[in-house]
Parts: C-alpha cells; sequence; structure tokens
C-alpha cells in the first residue's frame, strides 16, 4: 500500500481525544533562555513531498542546556519497507521499519512533544515539509508552528564559519563539537543542538535574543549573493 494512504485512516476515540487535547499554539514570543525544540527526521528518500517518513527525533534546549530527559524518539511502522540502498543511507532496517509505531500515534507523540515551541532544524525547510505533510496525511491536522534554520542562521551567525549550503558536519567540526553518532533521527537532533548552544554567544553578541529577532535576521539571508537556499 502507498503510503501515506490516500484516504486518511479514522482516528480510534483514545488517538482522537489525544489530538484534540493537542496544544499547538504557536509560541511567537520567547526569548534564548526559554525552551525550543531541536528535531531531526529520517525519510525514505531524498524528496519529502513523496517519500515516506520513517522517524522523528527531537530535544529541548532551555537556558542554554540541552535536556537528556524527556526526549523524542519515535518510528513510525511501514506498510512497506524501503530499499536496500536507502536503508543503507537512514540506517533504519526493514524490521525496525515494519515495527515501527502506527504513524498517528507516532505522530502524536511528536505533537505532545513538542506543543507549540519554535522549532530548530538543520535544513529545516526538509523536515518541516516531511512532518506537516505526515501530519496532515494521518491526523488531518496542519502544525503551525515556527521554524527556524539553523542551515541558514548559522553561515549569518558565523561568517567566519564553512558558509551557505554545508552539510551539518562541516558545522559540527569548525566548532569542535564530537560526534559519537550521526544519522539517526534523535543523535542527529542532538548534535543540531550542541551547533545551537555553540552560536548561542554569537546571537547574545549581537543583541539577538528574542524570537522575532532571529526571524527578521536569518531572512537576511534572501539577499546575500552566496548561492544558499
Amino acid at each position: 500500500m502507498i503510503w501515506p494512504f490516500r484516504s486518511r485512516p479514522p482516528l480510534g476515540a483514545a488517538l482522537a481525544a489525544r489530538l484534540q487535547n493537542l496544544a499547538l499554539r504557536p509560541v511567537r514570543e520567547q526569548t534564548l533562555d526559554d525552551g525550543w525544540v531541536v528535531v531531526d527526521v529520517e525519510t525514505g528518500g531524498l524528496n519529502p513531498r513523496v517519500d515516506p517518513l520513517l522517524a522523528i527525533g527531537a530535544v529541548t534546549v532551555r537556558d542554554g542546556t540541552i535536556a537528556m530527559a524527556p526526549t523524542c524518539e519515535v518510528s513510525l511502522r511501514q506498510q512497506e519497507a524501503t530499499t536496500t540502498d536507502n536503508i543503507l543511507i537512514h540506517g533504519i532496517t526493514t524490521g525496525q521499519q515494519l515495527a515501527g509505531r502506527e504513524p498517528a500515534q507516532a505522530l502524536l507523540d511528536w505533537l505532545e512533544f513538542a506543543g507549540g515551541s519554535p522549532r530548530l532544524a538543520y535544513h529545516a525547510a526538509f523536515d518541516r515539509l516531511a512532518l506537516e505533510r505526515a501530519s496532515r496525511a494521518w491526523l488531518g491536522l496542519k502544525d503551525r508552528a515556527i521554524w527556524l534554520d539553523l542551515a541558514v542562521l548559522a553561515p549569518l551567525l558565523a561568517p567566519q564559519g564553512p558558509g551557505f549550503n554545508r552539510p551539518l558536519d562541516d558545522w559540527l567540526a569548525f566548532f569542535h563539537i564530537p560526534v559519537y553518532q550521526r544519522h539517526g533521527a534523535l543523535a542527529d537532533a542532538y548534535a543540531t543542538a550542541q551547533l545551537w548552544l555553540a552560536l548561542l554567544p554569537a546571537a547574545r553578541a549581537r543583541k539577538l535574543t528574542q524570537l522575532r529577532q532571529l526571524l527578521r535576521f536569518s531572512r537576511q539571508a534572501r539577499w546575500l549573493d552566496s548561492g544558499q537556499t
């Protein structure tokens, strides 16, 4: 069966109640010390418009510290596993894909964890599209949370760094951030959160301490002639 379903399967009473109780009103005013949700996803290919969402990993950063608990790590059960070539990239085995959580449950786990907090991701458009597409398909829900892209903010805040359109690993190496594991959703979310912590001093030095200031600052990338996304 093609993922996601062409017509959304009905939710059971328990899932419908969880959906009804979601607190997803987007946070629009907060400081660097408030709670930020850093997220990464794994998909069955490189096109989030068509490829299935396989896994979600997320951590919270508050007061300049990554919270080690609670975290969010969920795998979405697939009707059929992705190809071997895809598995070599995302590392989620056939057995893990077929034994994941029911997609609506997994997405509710993610949304309950994230709430209305701003989302941070590296190449955030990819993660955002994959998550919004899955939420619409399985829950009939559009998540209106605010997103910031560290792939844009990093080169703006640290122009001496690797620059735009560079992989996350280049920025981790630039800030001498040790990497113990990569290319799993939770591990990549944790690595991205470490990058966020490394960028906070530069944001404070520029007096960019409010969400709205960071959003305005990130829009400068549109006018930079550096070939960024």
